[in-house]
Parts: C-alpha cells; structure tokens; sequence
C-alpha cells in the first residue's frame, strides 16, 4: 500500500458519541419514550439531539453543524442526517421538556437500580440569572433578589437537588424570587 495515495473522505467522530449511546440503552431512555407513545422518528431524534448535546454542548444551530460536518451520530441512531435542523432540534427540545417531571423521576430510580445507590444526602442548590434587556416577552423573568444585588435587571432561578453521588434527583425554574421555591422543601423532606 503506497501512503502518499491514500485519501479520506467525510471522515466523522463516533468515540464519544459511541459512549453516550452505550450511556442511553443502559438508562433505557429510548424505551421509557415508547412508554410515553413517542413515535420511534421522535425517539431517534431526541437520542440524536441528547448525544450530540452530551458530545458537543452548544446552541442548536452549532448542533446541527457539529452532527453534519463533524459526527456520525446519524449512523447511531438511525436519523437521516440530512433532516437535522435547528427548528427540529428546538422542536424535540420542546417536546422533552414537557415530560422533564416524568423523565426526571424515572433516570432517579434507574440510576439509583443501576448503581445501587440510596438517597441518604441530598445538596440542594439555587442559583440565579440576571438578563440584560427589559425582556418584556419572557413569562418566567421577573424582577427579584439577585446574588449580584442587581434589582435593576429580571431574572430566573434555577434549582436543583442532587444526591450525594451528583445524580440530578430534581430540578426547575421558578420565577425571578428565591422565595418561590417552596415546593423544594417538600422533595427535601
């Protein structure tokens, strides 16, 4: 073989990618969306969207470019490439957040089976976000208490409980007030 004549063409990563496919049967994610009579286009998607997301964390439009010009992601999970788009990545983004509750409380106790864990410590954290704008379409932002003492600006918090292992076990956005999250308290118990 002589070297010097050797191409490659559309050379594509699938190391990471690989792994976090291996990651996604083992929590069975794709069955649990079955069990919420997703359509297996949806759940190609959405695998295609999680592992390109674990693999390459950017917006969805970089998405898009990493999964065409970069990865073989498509080959994993069986989604035609060529039908990635930001608008179908935000789509499927939509569409699991509507389940979070549900998918939340189902990856806790299969990574709990799966790891033989028990919930003994649970750190509960909040942070929050400052936007710069009067961000006057947004339903979530208000005006607060920010960590930065800002009350000039709207934000949003986010809070989140997590095992002693760094297993999500809850999380969510609450309106721009710390004191809005009551609710925590009950999962804390």
């Amino acid at each position: 073989v002589n070297l010097q004549t050797l191409r490659n063409k559309d050379a594509r990563e699938i190391g990471a990618e690989w792994l976090c496919k291996q990651a996604f049967e083992q929590l069975g994610i794709g069955a649990f969306l079955r069990g919420q009579s997703w359509s297996e286009e949806n759940i190609s998607l959405a695998t295609t969207h999680i592992i390109s997301r674990a693999a390459y964390p950017a917006s969805e439009l970089k998405t898009v470019s990493f999964i065409k010009e970069n990865s073989a992601v498509c080959e994993l999970t069986g989604y035609d490439k060529d039908k990635i788009t930001k608008d179908h990545l935000y789509s499927i983004s939509h569409k699991l957040y509507s389940i979070k509750d549900k998918l939340e409380s189902y990856l806790s106790k299969r990574t709990n089976e799966l790891f033989d864990l028990e919930d003994k410590i649970i750190l509960f954290d909040l942070t929050n976000t400052y936007y710069e704008g009067s961000m006057r379409n947004s339903k979530i932002a208000k005006y607060g208490h920010s960590k930065e003492k800002r009350s000039d600006a709207k934000l949003v918090v986010l809070a989140a409980v997590i095992n002693r292992e760094g297993f999500l076990k809850y999380s969510n956005i609450f309106e721009g007030n710390t004191a809005d999250c009551e609710t925590l308290q009950t999962i804390i118990d």
